[in-house]
């Protein structure tokens, strides 16, 4: 598998994880952890997961089908991102963290 077995995230600096749902098929026939987008705040950019705990199973199932990310995903992203970030902790999920389960039919 490597050292970054899930890939590289968007900014290139830092390596994906899992994720807080784990390994999610999509619609390409691969996985999808994260799906990483960024922000700026303070003039410094800021990289986060779009696959969050907040989405809905429509939400999750939109990414997943390889779709745009719609303006509630990101605002779901974002302020889930930054809540994290305001409690000292990486908006990404880390390897410690118990694993969210995945919304009802997701994985169906």
């Amino acid at each position: 598998m490597g050292l970054s077995p899930y890939g590289i995230r968007h900014g290139g600096d830092t390596m994906k994880g899992k994720g807080y749902f784990g390994l999610l098929p999509n619609t390409a026939g691969g996985v999808s952890t994260e799906i990483s987008s960024e922000f700026t705040q303070n003039g410094k950019n800021v990289e986060y997961p779009l696959i969050v705990p907040t989405l809905t199973k429509e939400e999750l199932d939109h990414l997943l089908a390889n779709k745009p990310p719609t303006e509630d995903i990101y605002k779901k992203a974002e302020e889930y991102a930054m809540q994290r970030l305001q409690q000292g902790l990486s908006p990404f999920s880390q390897p410690t963290e118990l694993r969210y389960p995945a919304p009802a039919g997701l994985l169906d």
